[in-house]
């Protein structure tokens, strides 16, 4: 059995949950950063754990066309899903809008790891728009529940 995460990331929180992932599988993990590698071969794994992050209500385009490119190939693997947000009231229904619906209901696991932010690595208008939504200091709130939740149920398989 080996598992692959693969993610997305702007800012590092989606990385930072990726290796937390990591390190409470049990088989072996390949992480790979989508923003830095197009097309991986997906054929050596049995398990694919996609992760991506929330802005602007949807995640970045290249997990978006990542899994345009490759939703037969995923469709046919051991499917789990994770996203990282601001909205922690809403999960379910950003997890929803994230992923298409076909994905969705092929996962044996979905979750919400909570968010990040880091103001030292926001752009001037990402800045902006936190200082009107009076955010002033870098805040974390990364769920590390979930994320064992998710590992225990990736390890039953």
């Amino acid at each position: 059995m080996k598992n692959c995460i693969l993610y997305t990331t702007k800012h590092g929180s989606t990385e930072k949950t990726a290796r937390m992932l990591k390190e409470k599988l049990h088989a072996e993990t390949d992480l790979i950063n989508l923003m830095h590698e197009k097309d991986p071969d997906l054929s050596g794994y049995d398990t694919i754990i996609l992760g991506a992050s929330i802005y602007i209500g949807k995640i970045q385009k290249k997990m978006v066309k990542f899994i345009d490119r490759n939703l037969k190939e995923l469709l046919s693997k051991n499917i789990a899903l994770y996203i990282l947000a601001g909205e922690k009231d809403k999960p379910e229904d950003s997890l929803h809008k994230a992923y298409p619906e076909t994905l969705l209901y092929h996962s044996f696991a979905k979750g919400y790891f909570g968010y990040e932010m880091n103001l030292d690595k926001m752009n001037f208008l990402e800045k902006a728009a936190m200082k009107a939504m009076k955010i002033t200091e870098n805040k974390s709130e990364i769920l590390e529940d979930a994320i064992q939740k998710m590992a225990d149920e990736v390890n039953k398989l």
